[in-house]
């Protein structure tokens, strides 16, 4: 699979192709931008929405979130993202998947199996 790693932002408003997200489900990673000093490129991180609100799911990673369902929040100038459009259904396997191969450091593969341990 061939990504195209974006950035989000075009000077102080957010991407058109990000606004182009609205209604959609599927996954996207989140890697630094190489060119910083210490950053690497790698991937860091790794969410989905299957629930056809992938541009606010993304865009939550970029602004200061609390609460239950709070996640990772970077740097808009520090990183960019790649996405992987899928239907709602597939978009959880998806992402499991690219965890799987990209391992990036603010993620864990959902383990069901943990749970019952």
């Amino acid at each position: 699979m061939s990504l195209e790693f974006r950035p989000v932002k075009e000077g102080r408003t957010v991407a058109q192709w990000v606004r182009e997200l609205k209604g959609r489900s599927g996954v996207y990673l989140i890697r630094e931008k190489t060119g910083f000093l210490f950053f690497s490129g790698d991937v860091v991180y790794i969410g989905e929405s299957h629930t056809n609100r992938l541009n606010t799911t993304l865009l939550r990673h970029f602004q200061r979130w609390t609460g239950k369902t709070a996640g990772a929040t970077f740097a808009v100038s520090k990183v960019e993202v790649a996405i992987v459009r899928c239907p709602a259904s597939h978009a959880l396997t998806l992402q499991n998947a690219l965890i799987e191969e990209y391992r990036p450091r603010l993620n864990t593969v959902a383990n069901p199996d943990a749970e019952k341990a």
